[in-house]
């Protein structure tokens, strides 16, 4: 009866442990919500903190998603792109004096 039941949860691991991850593995910020929702659809947040990118680099990479279908409005690309230049940057964007410097570059890139 032990190895029944087992069976009943070894299936549910992947959903128990992945939803942790998920939470866990992303810095708490505005435009969390939206990443997880957004960048969740075609694959995991493993890929987008696998390795840090400039803003530059970021938006790159966002606006293939989107060329590849990812649905964000432009208020919410910008938002996305804000997230993963402040928290998902390299070491030294991420610095204090950095993070102040870097917070108005969203509305030079707005224009475009």
């Amino acid at each position: 009866m032990r190895v029944s039941r087992l069976r009943l949860l070894v299936p549910m691991f992947p959903l128990i442990m992945g939803t942790g991850a998920l939470a866990q593995e992303l810095p708490d910020g505005t435009g969390k919500a939206l990443v997880q929702s957004a960048c969740t659809q075609c694959h995991g947040i493993d890929v987008i903190v696998r390795q840090p990118r400039t803003r530059d680099e970021w938006t790159d990479v966002v606006s293939r998603m989107v060329g590849n279908g990812a649905q964000l409005s432009d208020e919410d690309y910008n938002q996305v792109i804000q997230y993963l230049a402040t928290y998902l940057g390299p070491p030294r964007q991420n610095s204090p004096a950095s993070l102040n410097s870097t917070a108005a570059a969203p509305s030079g890139k707005q224009d475009k």
